[in-house]
């Protein structure tokens, strides 16, 4: 992990999951997400030592086990506070509720690993409990209720609102938990003036728009994808295999779970827009262009 200071009180660790870090006095510190494991969360603590810093809390972005991972061993060591809102606080607390999003049921076995499952933490702090130079911004779209973190110098740490090239370029179909609030968060960045914006898997950037346009340009592809898989009405998991197989995904129970559970926010979205529509036929459920 390098760490990097991009204002008076903010720096950033540049990892896998970039770790926000605002300094509210000489030592004392507020994290921004921990990293995938238990692993990140040493890493980060050996930074913190190294800077004679001393971690009061850790503000968690959303709840994937990606960015909540670090939280326990954190929390363990520092008994730092943990702030979240209501309904990713619920997942961050009881981290078996992503693979049973994920899985629409109790979670395979498979399913219960550090890519979908955290260690279990405790949110102790609402988010109206911030220290003062921290701005709360809705972003949800790609987890229920995720949000950024604005800096009192001007730096935005974004979660995962803005999906990097890379992803999108190799994997095509992020996950997206609710594409109408997804499209909406863009819009809302494209507001946003700055000096520095952090997503968390990519570079830091002066300027995201031309991210922005690449995100929404790729949620759009995928929509008219799905509006021409479904000329004919089909199952959902027909559906499925005809994305995979259009974009060459690599079939497996994880990515089944993720792009499946994409699939259907973007029939919800394609269906709430009045694009698609469904039907009940030989006890199945179909789905198809409107008459």
């Amino acid at each position: 992990m390098e760490l990097i200071q991009i204002g008076t009180n903010t720096y950033y660790l540049k990892n896998n999951t970039n770790i926000g870090i605002y300094k509210v006095n000489d030592t004392d510190i507020y994290l921004i997400d921990t990293g995938n494991d238990s692993d990140a969360g040493k890493k980060i603590l050996k930074v913190v030592q190294e800077q004679n810093w001393t971690v009061k809390g850790i503000i968690n972005t959303h709840s994937h086990a990606d960015h909540i991972g670090g939280n326990k061993i954190i929390q363990a060591r520092t008994n730092a506070d943990i702030f979240a809102n209501s309904l990713e606080g619920a997942y961050i607390n009881d981290p078996i509720l992503e693979p049973s999003m994920l899985y629409s049921a109790y979670p395979l076995k498979d399913l219960q690993n550090k890519f979908t499952m955290a260690e279990k933490s405790q949110v102790t702090k609402n988010l109206t409990a911030l220290p003062a130079g921290l701005e709360v911004i809705s972003l949800s779209g790609h987890s229920p209720q995720m949000i950024g973190i604005k800096t009192s110098d001007d730096i935005y740490f974004l979660g995962d609102s803005l999906i990097s090239l890379l992803t999108i370029n190799k994997y095509h179909v992020f996950y997206i938990y609710n594409v109408n609030e997804f499209l909406n968060t863009l819009d809302y960045l494209a507001t946003l003036k700055g000096k520095l914006f952090i997503p968390s898997h990519t570079e830091a950037y002066q300027d995201i728009h031309e991210l922005i346009n690449l995100n929404r340009n790729k949620v759009n592809e995928i929509c008219d994808n799905i509006l021409k898989i479904c000329k004919e009405p089909l199952s959902f998991e027909v559906i499925l295999q005809k994305l995979f197989d259009h974009y060459n995904l690599h079939f497996n129970l994880l990515q089944y779970s993720l792009v499946g559970s994409t699939l259907k926010a973007y029939l919800n979205y394609l269906y709430t827009t009045n694009k698609l529509t469904y039907i009940c036929e030989n006890n199945q459920i179909l789905w198809t262009i409107p008459n």
